[in-house]
């Protein structure tokens, strides 16, 4: 559990004793919405109890000035737009025990405090939770909504942003806070609050505006939600969720992601450590020197390995000042074990495929938690832009077994990750195919690694897959993946990490 790691409340928070902390921290992330925000302002009014933070995402809203003067004990948070990182921002302000994330347009039920202590009372160790879902119309297709959402919130455990989810301070900071997405943010953190402990679903309502459901059409609207978030869970491109959901012209701007050296500045800085890339290779001439391009300053040295290739893989690479290692004999396992034989005395090891799928410059983040000593190995997780719906629905399948049997949270086998020389060669890796991905993650969570997925973006790769690019690719590689995790689950017992 996350919150058996966390800081004790019993300790310090922000130099304050925790008698003087607030029970809950209402945190409003908002953006040109002043009109709403004052209604929601003034319902809430104050107390000793709570605090109220508002995380503007619009610096330059000077509509906000005279709101602040009318609301002097609102804190308020300036910065970037985008909800996620908004959220982020409000809460590196919060002093309460309680994180409650509403929108601006929301309204909560007159016994939402009362409901919060009894939460912190008799919860039970209960993580996080939300509000009932209403929404502020009379008719009776507003009704019907309700009840849907009421079921999927019962029988699936998924609230929206919109229903007011709480959340412990301690476990909200121990989780990352919210993942910077476009959208879906919200459902991506209950689906992490829920692998940490029990959930609590208020009956206590909150009101939420229709203005969407009778801008776009009630069931239009409903039916929407409902394909929005089946496609996050198959993988899709939250930044494609997000431009089918909120149109051109209301797509919230995201917090950037890191994809050049211009944009996360050089590795070398402060880490003091030999990094190695190694990129299995095969026939990706058109692709390799433009990833070779894109590899950020501080990577001490970069091994393509060549897999066996036709083309002139090996002498573009070479011509970008990569080492080159050849392997003759194909398999993905294969490649990787030989750019590791290849680099010995390699204190962190990237793996990075050689189609351009993923963003080289993205790398920072990745080996920010190993330089950091919080994590041995960090993974990848892809929104699935360029991806087909086989791949996606095969990750899926993968992913869905290997947490059944292990007990794991994994999101996705994306091959972009990092990992420590002596993790990995602790990890024993023999698969010498597509189940190398799987053999790492399952032999990790057996090992009781520290283990952090973050969020990668994806473009369509340059060239056909070697997986999922031929209905013979796709079945031999899926067939494969699956032996693989039969065979480490039948054999369990028999591994060892020392």
């Amino acid at each position: 559990m996350v919150r058996d790691r966390c800081v004790s409340w019993t300790r310090l928070v922000h130099g304050e004793p925790l008698r003087s902390l607030p029970l809950v921290s209402v945190i409003v992330p908002g953006l040109r919405d002043t009109d709403q925000l004052a209604l929601l302002l003034e319902a809430l009014g104050e107390g000793p109890l709570f605090e109220v933070i508002v995380a503007n995402g619009e610096e330059e809203d000077s509509s906000l000035s005279l709101l602040a003067e009318q609301h002097p004990t609102v804190r308020w948070s300036h910065g970037r737009p985008g909800r996620a990182t908004q959220m982020n921002a409000g809460a590196r302000l919060a002093h309460g025990r309680w994180l409650l994330f509403v929108h601006a347009d929301t309204r909560l039920g007159a016994e939402w405090l009362e409901e919060m202590g009894r939460v912190d009372r008799e919860s039970g160790g209960s993580v996080g939770g939300a509000f009932a879902f209403r929404l502020r119309h009379s008719g009776t297709i507003a009704r019907v909504i309700e009840n849907g959402v009421a079921l999927r919130v019962r029988w699936c455990g998924l609230p929206y942003g919109d229903q007011g989810i709480f959340v412990r301070r301690d476990v909200f900071e121990a989780l990352g806070g919210y993942t910077q997405l476009p959208i879906m943010e919200d459902v991506d953190l209950v689906r992490r609050l829920r692998r940490e402990g029990p959930m609590v679903w208020s009956p206590v309502p909150i009101e939420v505006s229709a203005r969407r459901w009778k801008r776009d059409g009630w069931l239009r609207r409903s039916a929407l939600n409902i394909l929005l978030v089946g496609l996050f869970y198959c993988g899709v491109s939250t930044g494609w969720l997000a431009r089918r959901y909120y149109g051109r012209t209301e797509e919230p701007v995201a917090a950037p992601v890191a994809r050049s050296r211009a944009d996360v500045g050089p590795l070398t800085a402060g880490t003091g450590r030999d990094i190695v890339v190694i990129i299995p290779a095969l026939n990706e001439q058109d692709a390799i020197t433009a990833v070779l391009d894109e590899i950020p300053d501080g990577v001490q040295s970069v091994t393509v390995v060549d897999n066996g290739s036709t083309d002139e893989t090996a002498d573009r690479a070479a011509s970008r000042g990569a080492r080159v290692v050849v392997e003759p004999r194909r398999g993905y396992g294969r490649a990787c074990s030989a750019g590791l034989r290849a680099n010995p005395n390699a204190e962190v090891i990237v793996f990075l495929d050689a189609d351009r799928s993923d963003h080289p410059g993205e790398m920072p983040a990745l080996l920010a938690p190993i330089l950091s000593g919080e994590a041995d190995l960090v993974m990848g997780y892809r929104s699935g832009v360029g991806r087909s719906v086989a791949a996606r629905l095969g990750t899926w399948l993968c992913v869905t077994l290997i947490n059944r049997l292990w007990g794991t949270s994994y999101r996705d086998l994306g091959p972009f990750r990092a990992i420590r020389r002596e993790t990995i060669d602790r990890l024993g890796m023999v698969d010498q195919t597509w189940g190398w991905t799987i053999e790492m993650q399952v032999k990790a969570a057996e090992a009781a690694l520290r283990i952090v997925e973050v969020p990668v973006e994806q473009r369509p790769r340059i060239g056909s897959s070697k997986i999922s690019g031929t209905v013979i690719g796709t079945l031999r590689a899926g067939t494969r993946m699956l032996a693989t995790i039969a065979s480490l689950w039948w054999t369990r017992r028999n591994r060892s990490y020392s």
